[in-house]
C-alpha cells in the first residue's frame, strides 16, 4: 500500500475563488496536445485513513494534494480521508453505498488539488466519479444535494473551471454517477486542478467554504499528463511566438 506523505508546506491556506479568462498565450500553451500520458486515478493502492490539510500522495505521475480553506489552517487539520467502500463501517455519515472499492471522501468543505508530478508539468481531467457526502444519516437531502467544482489553475494563476450536479439519496442512499468534463475543459493542461463542494438547501440555494457541509466522494479520476516530448514542442512553439513578437520590433 501507499501510504500518504504528511507535508508541512503547501499553498496559502485561503483558496482563491475567482474566474479569470487565461490570457492568450497560455491559452495557446494550454491547448489540447497530442501525445499525452493518461491514466485513471482509482485510490486502491492507498492506505484507508485520514487526510490533513497539506498532505499528499503520488500515483502514475500525478500529485493529489488535500487543502483546507480555513485561514490559518494548520498542517494535519482534517480535510478529508481514503475510504474502503467494501466496509460500511469506515464511514460514519451518508457516504454513498454502490462502491466496494476505496475512493477519497472531502471533508469539512476540504479542497483536493491534482498536479503532475512532474515538477512544473500539466495535467489535463477527462472525467470522474462522483457523489455527494452528507453530514449525517437518516434526514432528508434535497434533489441536488451539492454541487462540485473543478477549477483548473494556469501557470498565471488565471482560470476556468467547471460545475456539476451532485443527486440527493437514491432508495436512501447516496450513490456513486460517472461525469465528464466538457470537450473545453478537457481539452486543456493545466498546472493544477482543484475539486471542492458546495453544500445545497431544499431552496435550490448551494454555498461553498461556509458550512463544513461541502462533502463529496470521489473515485477514478480520467486524467493526463503531456509526454515529455510534447513539453519540448511546446517550447519551441513558445519560442517561435517570442522570436516573432522580436522581429515584429524590430521591423
Amino acid at each position: 500500500m501507499t501510504h500518504i506523505v504528511q507535508s508541512q508546506s503547501g499553498r496559502p491556506a485561503t483558496f482563491p475563488l475567482k474566474h479569470i479568462a487565461a490570457a492568450a498565450l497560455l491559452a495557446l500553451a494550454g491547448g489540447a496536445a497530442p501525445a499525452a500520458m493518461a491514466g485513471v486515478i482509482d485510490f486502491n493502492n492507498f492506505d484507508n485513513t485520514f487526510v490533513g490539510h497539506t498532505d499528499y500522495f503520488e500515483t502514475g505521475g500525478f500529485r493529489l494534494t488535500g487543502e483546507s480553506n480555513v485561514l490559518g489552517a494548520n498542517p494535519g487539520d482534517l480535510v478529508g480521508a481514503i475510504l474502503d467502500g467494501s466496509d460500511r463501517y469506515s464511514c460514519d455519515i451518508a457516504c454513498p453505498t454502490n462502491n466496494s472499492s476505496n475512493y477519497y471522501a472531502a471533508l469539512n468543505d476540504g479542497i483536493l488539488f491534482l498536479e503532475a508530478s512532474q515538477p512544473g508539468g500539466l495535467v489535463s481531467v477527462q472525467g470522474f466519479d462522483a457523489s455527494f457526502i452528507g453530514h449525517a444519516q437518516g434526514i432528508s437531502y434535497p434533489a441536488v444535494s451539492g454541487l462540485l467544482r473543478l477549477q483548473g489553475f494556469y501557470a498565471d494563476g488565471s482560470s476556468v473551471y467547471e460545475t456539476y450536479q451532485l443527486g440527493g439519496p437514491i432508495g436512501g442512499n447516496f450513490l456513486f454517477q460517472h461525469y465528464d468534463t466538457s470537450s473545453s475543459f478537457g481539452s486543456q493542461q493545466f498546472a493544477s486542478v482543484a475539486f471542492f463542494g458546495f453544500s445545497c438547501n431544499t431552496a435550490g440555494s448551494c454555498s461553498a467554504f461556509s458550512t463544513n457541509k461541502g462533502q463529496f466522494a470521489l473515485d477514478n479520476i480520467v486524467a493526463s499528463v503531456p509526454e515529455p516530448s510534447t513539453y519540448a514542442m511546446l517550447l519551441l512553439g513558445l519560442a517561435g511566438v517570442g522570436f516573432a513578437a522580436r522581429r515584429r520590433q524590430q521591423a
